[in-house]
């Protein structure tokens, strides 16, 4: 007797490209932290699968509430090009929308509890891969955890944001309620390598962004706790400030420096580079000067002390205003502060008193990975906003593709899909 098929060929389609796209999406999620060609080619690949499954299928990508915001955004982008003063490099500039389907791609995949753990366990190791050789590296080669910046697979502003966003979704995890022991060990454990590397980048807007998410978190899920926070955070400041000599290197004392953060070098470049992009939204209110690098046309805007001019301002809110104008840059904090109010939406749904759900312990949904998942996006959407207030992060590749992913992962499984029997968002 034949052996039975392991799945009828009029399954194998459906069901091979769910898997393939589920597969492709633990890659990128770990790439993201490894290799930025790895995670886009990834992203590609699961794109396809995910507008056959569309298409061909009829499985329809869930609905996260970003998609009104995320096109008003594209759509101007796209508008502005034509205008743009360097036409042409805004044109290859506008791929930066490419990676806006990570929301969906990841969001089509986080559908249930056995997936998101999956994508716990990718997101996690990629960022400890990457995390554990950089620290090793550095020791290797120079001698110290803290003499020189961490910055060996990216540089060390960009590995700032990823081990930042990283350090975050676990520590959602670790105060999240409903969540396993195992997984509060295992996430809590995480968290040690994780803020060891992002204080080893030195890269302030990532280490005050670590500081915003996890108060973020603790503001939603433990608000009495906050104060205790503020507290620590305070003896914190006092205490490198009066003792910091005595256990910081002095690259790291000079960077913690209260003088240094107000005078030094690189806080006076970006207050140059502000100031100039503010020049060129006065100058082109409207349209903005286009998604393009700044260096050339920086020189006609702003004097640098030190004659070194960047093709961007090290701002998200400066930057988005500079090259989209100002309809350009209302639309696009229109779709990052979508992403906190959907996040609060999800968050809501899942605590107590949300009615149609069968509601476990804590109060809450049972479903604690995307109990997690949720509260983690919080923080990291809190990290990458505050941290883009003096970093271009919106346009650095690497910390957008994974921030865009957890807003994905946080958001899916249809967290605004009308469930049949309850009428009410079922995630």
């Amino acid at each position: 007797m034949l052996a039975k098929p392991l799945l009828r060929p009029s399954d194998w389609p459906l069901r091979s490209a769910a898997s393939w796209q589920s597969a492709l999406v633990m890659v990128m999620l770990a790439a993201g932290f490894l290799s930025i060609a790895a995670s886009q080619l990834a992203l590609g690949l699961t794109l396809l699968l995910m507008l056959y499954r569309w298409f061909v299928q009829k499985e329809r990508p869930p609905f996260t509430g970003l998609e009104r915001t995320a096109a008003a955004l594209a759509l101007w982008a796209l508008a502005m090009v034509p205008l743009s003063t360097n036409v042409a490099q805004s044109a290859l500039f506008y791929r930066r929308f490419y990676l806006f389907a990570a929301i969906w791609t990841c969001a089509a995949v986080a559908t249930s509890e056995g997936r998101r753990a999956r994508m716990l366990v990718v997101f996690l190791g990629g960022a400890l891969i990457t995390c554990l050789h950089d620290q090793v590296q550095q020791l290797i080669h120079g001698g110290s955890l803290f003499r020189d910046r961490m910055d060996v697979t990216f540089n060390a502003m960009t590995s700032g944001a990823l081990l930042m966003m990283a350090a975050l979704v676990a520590f959602g995890f670790v105060v999240a309620p409903g969540v396993g022991r195992r997984v509060r060990l295992v996430t809590g454990l995480s968290l040690a390598p994780l803020l060891l590397g992002v204080a080893m980048t030195m890269t302030r807007s990532a280490e005050l962004g670590v500081l915003a998410g996890v108060g973020a978190i603790l503001l939603v899920v433990r608000p009495r706790l906050f104060g205790g926070f503020l507290g620590l955070l305070i003896v914190a400041v006092l205490v490198i400030q009066f003792y910091g000599s005595s256990f910081l290197s002095p690259l790291m004392r000079e960077r913690l420096s209260p003088a240094h953060l107000l005078a030094g070098e690189n806080t006076v470049l970006r207050m140059e580079m502000w100031g100039g992009g503010w020049e060129m939204v006065k100058d082109r209110p409207f349209t903005g000067v286009g998604d393009r690098g700044l260096e050339e046309l920086s020189r006609q805007y702003y004097t640098s002390t030190t004659d070194r001019y960047w093709g961007h301002l090290h701002s998200n809110i400066v930057h988005m205003a500079a090259i989209w104008g100002v309809p350009g840059l209302v639309l696009g904090q229109a779709f990052i502060l979508a992403g906190l109010w959907y996040l609060w939406r999800r968050w809501r749904s899942l605590v107590r008193g949300a009615s149609g759900f069968d509601q476990g312990a804590h109060g809450l949904d049972h479903r604690p990975f995307a109990t997690g998942w949720t509260l983690g996006a919080i923080g990291v959407w809190a990290g990458f906003f505050v941290a883009g207030l003096t970093e271009w992060y919106f346009g650095d590749a690497e910390p957008m593709l994974i921030y865009l992913a957890v807003l994905g992962i946080a958001l899916g499984g249809g967290a605004h899909t009308p469930d049949r029997k309850h009428g009410t968002p079922h995630p």
